[in-house]
């Protein structure tokens, strides 16, 4: 220049360099500058990506539509499911919101009944309200579950008994035609052996469910025939002298009583007369 003064002519080189320089100060300075620090540890704390704006947008539109979903449910509707780690208190207080009583003795289970409509066993009962209380059930998944569990018992105690009565009904047709003509005698022989031992019938089904109804009556019958085989005889064929059905006893009471003889000894309290006459009795009356 001629006027003297001094002119500054800026190349290609220095435009680019200045770009370059602009572009560096802006990756030093985080997108997120001048927000406040409160704010950008909340971000944090929900786990957004601070490093990349494109990712931190979708993460935070993702969380913002599953938030959309809870606007307007009120609070008591809202539940917040406890960590693994969670304190005990928490998990029950979380439990509870879902129905779990806060004592066991509240599980109610007045409504099941057993199949002959009768109420669950108490020692039962204790144990399912204790099992659904650790298990933090709610009221009505407990009695629920105690239903399932009676029903089961009603099965299986169904099945069993079918399978016994088949059993015993086998038994009985064996037996009955082991025993033949002397089946009834030899039926109210066992009753009277059962009898003498002091055993009552429902102690006799029981003995059968344990060893089998045939050995039960034969040994019931072995012990009552020991004990009076020669009480009473009637005048009969076929029967070694024996009374063996209910009408053979009621015609060989009308005999005896009107045998003037045996009546006088019988009411002089003669051992064989009474034994006799207890015998006859019980095939007349039907001992069970």
């Amino acid at each position: 220049m001629t006027d003297g003064t001094t002119t500054t002519t800026t190349t290609g080189a220095d435009a680019g360099a200045a770009a370059t320089a602009a572009a560096a100060a802006a990756a030093a300075t985080p997108w997120h500058a001048g927000v406040e620090a409160e704010t950008i540890g909340f971000w944090q704390n929900k786990g957004l990506d601070l490093s990349d704006p494109k990712a931190f947008a979708t993460k935070l539109t993702e969380q913002y539509r599953a938030a959309e979903k809870f606007i307007g449910v009120p609070p008591d509707q809202v539940l917040k499911l406890p960590k693994a780690d969670a304190p005990p208190e928490d998990i029950k207080a979380f439990r509870m919101r879902l129905g779990m009583p806060a004592d066991a003795k509240e599980y109610d289970f007045t409504s099941v009944k057993s199949a002959d409509g009768q109420p669950i066993p108490q020692a039962l009962a204790d144990s399912l309200r204790s099992a659904a209380y650790n298990a933090g059930l709610p009221k009505d998944a407990a009695a629920t579950v105690a239903a399932a569990v009676q029903k089961h018992l009603d099965d299986s105690r169904a099945a069993d008994t079918a399978i016994t009565a088949g059993k015993i009904a086998e038994e009985k047709a064996k037996l009955a035609a082991s025993w033949g003509v002397n089946k009834d005698f030899n039926h109210l022989k066992a009753m009277e052996g059962a009898r003498r031992l002091g055993i009552t019938p429902e102690a006799v089904a029981a003995l059968e469910g344990q060893i089998g109804y045939a050995a039960v009556m034969e040994a019931m019958r072995k012990i009552g025939a020991g004990t009076s085989e020669d009480t009473f005889v009637e005048r009969g064929t076929n029967t070694n002298g024996q009374v063996t059905t209910r009408e053979g006893a009621i015609s060989r009471k009308t005999e005896l009583m009107a045998d003037t003889a045996w009546v006088d000894r019988y009411l002089k309290g003669g051992q064989t007369e009474k034994r006799e006459m207890d015998q006859i009795n019980i095939m007349i009356d039907g001992a069970a």
